[in-house]
């Protein structure tokens, strides 16, 4: 969702104090990231009739890589709107795709968009997030006062599952009764991607306006694969849409959106994202303030220390959509590569396979609404020597 429903300028107190200068634009002498795998493929285009925003990718255990996104009818407006949850398949690695369908389609004014996705790896169920508005509120004008299924007044996040490679789901059940608090005005699913860890918990970000009119990143979580469902506490204010990743010693570091200032927000968790310390500004991760991603690598091995972030790297603008490679568990990264240097949005990622990296990310020559495009690329051709 975008910055039109940004409500609060809080600052976080002592952290911005503490980061080191950086260029508001990426750094110098950062290349180009040479490309030898399928060529990147325009997913969806945005046409008279529709604009495409906020890629989401899963890739199933049996390798097969799904994309979800929103088709934006009319306008590209974020909740409330007629907006569509879109979805294809490649089973070759990105080479080629199935035709797109909607998976989530309901009349206007009804919506359900910015969806994620996670895969449960022991039952390789996969399952889909989408936050529902029934067309009277979006995300700053969401009321407290019910997690009721039917109440039109606030944000449902919906959840739906596959277990046949993602060509058939579920019915959707909502999540409010079992996560949402009755304090909160709104809250929504932070697109893209959540995360399944060491222990088999399952993790999905959230964004939450909170009862003090702030918005908050925090996790929901799974113990029971996928079952039922559980808020954790709420990270301070002013972060925003985030991604969660462990570390191996199983530390959860979460990576948010900043309302303010012009750095990503990191925070980490030693009960799998229940709870989480203070927040700190990340200095060498500049943000135009947009969702970005992180993942890691592998869980073990050789790599297992390594992770990925990808953001539009600007303080001054959507633009600049660069990877980095930390060979430390996110302390430095030393690595950095442009993916593109045009208007750049929302970014995710997957790794499609032990040395290749899956980006799907907004772009376009004039604005970063103009099409959804995937590529995937070598993690040798990044440069990388740990």
């Amino acid at each position: 969702m975008n910055n039109a429903r940004r409500l609060s300028r809080f600052a976080i107190a002592g952290v911005l104090a503490a980061a080191v200068a950086v260029p508001a634009t990426m750094a110098t002498g950062s290349a180009d990231v040479r490309h030898d795998g399928p060529p990147p493929t325009d997913i969806a285009v945005r046409s008279d009739q529709a604009v495409y925003r906020i890629p989401a990718i899963a890739v199933t255990r049996r390798g097969t890589i799904l994309l979800t996104y929103d088709r934006r009818n009319g306008s590209a407006n974020d909740l409330p709107n007629d907006i569509d949850t879109m979805l294809v398949r490649s089973t070759d690695g990105g080479a080629t795709w199935s035709a797109p369908r909607a998976l989530v389609d309901y009349p206007g004014p009804q919506g359900c968009g910015d969806s994620s996705m996670i895969v449960e790896r022991r039952t390789g169920r996969i399952f889909l997030f989408c936050n529902y508005s029934a067309g009277k509120v979006g995300f700053p004008t969401g009321q407290p006062g019910t997690n009721d299924t039917t109440d039109p007044n606030t944000l449902h996040l919906q959840i739906r599952h596959s277990d046949d490679d993602g060509l058939t789901w579920s019915a959707p059940t909502d999540l409010n009764p079992q996560v949402k608090a009755l304090e909160w005005h709104a809250y929504f699913a932070s697109s893209g991607h959540g995360v399944q860890t060491s222990t088999g918990r399952l993790i999905q970000p959230i964004n939450v306006l909170a009862a003090d009119g702030l918005t908050h990143s925090a996790d929901i979580y799974s113990d029971d694969a996928g079952t039922t469902w559980h808020a954790g506490a709420l990270i301070a204010a002013n972060t925003d849409e985030s991604k969660a990743v462990e570390l191996p010693d199983g530390t959860i570091v979460q990576n948010s959106r900043p309302s303010v200032g012009g750095y990503r927000f990191v925070s980490t968790s030693g009960d799998g994202g229940r709870t989480f310390g203070p927040v700190a500004a990340a200095p060498q991760l500049i943000d135009p303030h947009v969702n970005g991603d992180v993942i890691r690598v592998a869980p073990e091995g050789a790599h297992r220390d390594w992770l990925l972030f990808l953001n539009p790297a600007s303080q001054l603008a959507r633009e600049n959509l660069t990877l980095r490679l930390s060979c430390d568990g996110g302390t430095t990264w030393p690595i950095t590569k442009l993916i593109n240097a045009g208007p750049s949005g929302y970014p995710a990622m997957a790794m499609v396979g032990k040395d290749r990296v899956g980006v799907f990310y907004e772009n376009g020559t004039t604005s970063s609404y103009t099409k959804l495009t995937f590529a995937t690329y070598r993690l040798g051709d990044l440069g990388a020597h740990c």
